[in-house]
């Protein structure tokens, strides 16, 4: 556990109480902006972190441990309470027996690309995380789904997620932690956004038609149009009445049925659904017949009998 702690989390401290009753478990995994993890302990451990490019979000599944920033004062984490580090903070950890935890990084560059995109232009100064202030309700616990979520699906051996989803939620795991937990940009994402113009709308519309079949974050989306997340959400809510992911979904849909409507012997509708870059199929089921009125099974064995 010591050495996995060194070459695989980055820490630099390593102590047990009672080394006769130590147990650990733990886990890592990384993607492209951000790593997720758990880890477990039997015994009380202590672990000491340098400082580092990421910040740092503890969801507690069980049991209590304790974060020190510094020579700051003990944290608590827990089941109802969660534990921040910012980036560039020097911890330790104080776990007791039985606490395990999952554990969500995300790069500083990400966080900062992020924020940039919300605010629609680069933010002056650097992100200051506060680790002291409760996250915002009910945003935080909507994050915590969304982890739990992601733990989930990565833990099952049953299916993969296809990229572009994949991609989509390191994306909106990014921008509820920036929503959720306060720093020194909070009150400037608070403040009413400017709404964008119709011609804003159709661009983003535009864009998505032409490039579907990849993953398209709504970051590229704002970035593409000029306009800042928030102003971008603001327009499509006024002239669409639905959101410009709830927009990338719908024309991904239309492209799947177009698919079925082939009726293609060589495909089947689980490989059209996860080309159109819908990972659960039974999502993809709902989602299809909620706006055709049929099922893709119902779509694709009707084409296949018409052949």
């Amino acid at each position: 556990m010591r050495n996995a702690l060194y070459t695989v989390y980055g820490a630099t401290g390593f102590a047990v109480a009672k080394p006769a009753d130590f147990e650990g478990v733990a886990n890592y995994l990384l993607l492209s902006k951000i790593g997720l993890g758990f880890c477990g302990y039997g015994a009380k451990t202590v672990v000491g972190f340098p400082e580092g490019d990421f910040a740092r979000l503890q969801i507690g599944l069980k049991g209590k441990a304790g974060v020190i920033l510094g020579s700051a004062a003990t944290i608590p984490v827990n089941e109802q309470q969660p534990g921040i580090t910012p980036p560039g903070q020097r911890t330790t950890i104080i776990f007791e027996p039985g606490f395990e935890q999952l554990i969500l990084r995300i790069n500083t560059g990400a966080l900062e690309n992020a924020l940039t995109t919300l605010l629609g232009a680069k933010p002056r100064g650097s992100l200051v995380l506060d680790p002291t202030t409760p996250p915002r309700q009910p945003t935080a616990q909507v994050l915590r789904e969304l982890i739990m979520f992601l733990a989930n699906q990565l833990n099952s051996t049953a299916a993969q997620l296809p990229k572009p989803m994949l991609l989509e939620l390191e994306q909106a795991l990014i921008v509820t932690f920036l929503s959720a937990y306060r720093h020194n940009f909070t009150e400037v994402l608070e403040s009413p956004a400017t709404e964008a113009a119709p011609l804003v709308v159709r661009l983003a519309e535009e864009y998505v038609e032409a490039n579907w079949a990849r993953s398209i974050a709504i970051e590229e989306l704002a970035s593409h149009t000029n306009t800042s997340i928030r102003s971008l959400y603001a327009a499509f809510r006024k002239y669409r009445a639905y959101s410009p992911m709830r927009f990338v979904k719908t024309v991904r849909l239309r492209r799947a049925r177009q698919m079925l409507l082939e009726g293609n012997p060589k495909t089947s509708v689980s490989q059209i659904a996860f080309k159109c870059g819908f990972g659960n199929l039974g999502h993809f089921a709902g989602d299809f017949r909620e706006m055709f009125g049929e099922l893709p099974s119902e779509v694709f064995a009707r084409a296949l009998r018409t052949r």
